[in-house]
């Protein structure tokens, strides 16, 4: 009975986690103008300085999952998450762009920490068969705090007066989350908290080496690239994709919410219904396949399924997601090593996040329309299905065939 309250304590602080790092990250987009209008930046400027949280993303998670494979999750997030408040706040008091600049490149040395800690926690504190469910309800707390960083910070903003107050409310907001954290958030037993302290530094280069070598951790990756690359992409241009279309920007506005609430699904019911059925590759397929198809469907074909497309994109990526972080939990080469691993496959990952945006944007310059950005972004979701063929089945039942 302490053990399922110990769980579900976990998971809370998962949830309320993740939610904060979307949080932090998706507010600035809210502030972006009235930043720009009082530093005299460009908008170019502007949009580096977000960037710069998605580069400490691709450069930092894999030093943090070994950091968190060493010292535990609870070590790791909890500095992360430090680290995410005191810059998050110290972003209200810059004054310059390279300030500016500094703080956010420094609040995503702190979100760094957070992708590998989850599936670490889910790992030390669940049996392979809750893994697919934990891990969705430790994930599904990104699409809350999206949703909340974009609908919600106008109205704080205006009741706050500035920009630099928002910051300062966000950041004492995950500096309380990080009391709390190191207060109430620990490892299942002492002897798997020895375990991580033992691990040399030489014991583990060997082990990153063996990660690199294995064939189920690149697949992994490229699934990974191919649902954050959808997901991000669409999430930021889909608007403009249905406004050059017709609708009204209001209308557009609200068909791209979907893609937040399927994230908001997909987290809470792939996972468990993958552990009911006891297998993760049929789901990976068909996801794949319907990701693909929904993208260029939702770029192409006018009228009400719009609404529904954009939601199947958002549930099929995000499902995908969900999946590619459970698997190295149940790898048997890298049980010890999950956050490792997902480090490094979400550090891969997340390349397509920070270069895809921009390409869309050149073909639309190039081009004059977004058909051949959504004909790429379809072609990406189903290359989702190409890579889940030779993936190998981690799930129960695959288990119990094994002789």
């Amino acid at each position: 009975m302490e053990t399922t309250r110990f769980q579900g304590l976990m998971l809370i602080l998962a949830f309320l986690t993740s939610l904060t790092v979307h949080l932090l990250l998706f507010s600035y987009s809210q502030l972006l103008s009235p930043i720009v209008l009082e530093m005299n930046l460009t908008f170019a400027e502007g949009g580096f300085i977000f960037s710069a949280c998605l580069l400490a993303l691709i450069l930092l998670r894999i030093p943090w999952g070994i950091l968190c494979d060493r010292l535990g999750f609870r070590a790791a997030a909890g500095l992360g998450l430090v680290l995410m408040g005191i810059f998050g706040f110290l972003r209200g008091f810059a004054v310059n762009y390279t300030m500016l600049l500094v703080f956010q490149l420094s609040l995503g040395v702190g979100l760094s920490a957070i992708m590998p800690s989850l599936p670490k926690l889910v790992a030390t504190w669940f049996a392979h068969e809750r893994a697919g469910f934990a891990v969705g309800v430790s994930i599904s707390g990104f699409s809350l705090g999206g949703a909340i960083a974009l609908s919600a910070t106008p109205y704080l903003l205006m009741a706050v007066g500035t920009w630099r107050n928002v910051f300062y409310v966000y950041g004492i907001w995950t500096l309380v989350l990080a009391g709390s954290w190191w207060c109430l958030a620990r490892e299942p037993n002492e002897t798997m908290r020895l375990e991580h302290k033992m691990h040399s530094s030489v014991s583990l280069t060997r082990d990153l080496a063996t990660l690199l070598k294995t064939k189920q951790v690149w697949l992994l990756s490229g699934l990974y690239l191919g649902a954050a690359t959808c997901y991000d992409t669409i999430l930021l241009w889909l608007p403009s994709i249905l406004m050059a279309k017709g609708l009204p920007n209001t209308t557009a506005g609200l068909v791209t919410s979907m893609l937040p609430f399927g994230f908001l699904v997909a987290s809470l019911t792939v996972g468990t219904l993958s552990d009911r059925v006891g297998l993760r590759k049929p789901f990976l397929l068909i996801l794949g396949l319907l990701s693909g198809l929904a993208i260029y469907a939702v770029g192409t074909i006018l009228g009400s399924a719009e609404w529904i497309f954009a939601f199947i994109i958002g549930f099929s990526t995000i499902g995908v997601l969900t999946l590619v972080l459970t698997i190295p939990i149940e790898l048997t080469s890298s049980v010890s090593l999950v956050a490792s691993a997902v480090g490094l496959i979400s550090s891969i990952g997340n390349i397509g996040s920070f270069l895809m945006p921009t390409v869309v944007g050149q073909i639309r310059d190039l081009t004059g329309s977004f058909t051949l950005a959504v004909l790429l972004l379809a072609v990406i979701g189903e290359f989702m299905l190409i890579l889940s063929l030779p993936i190998t089945e981690t799930g129960r039942k695959r288990k119990r065939r094994k002789p």
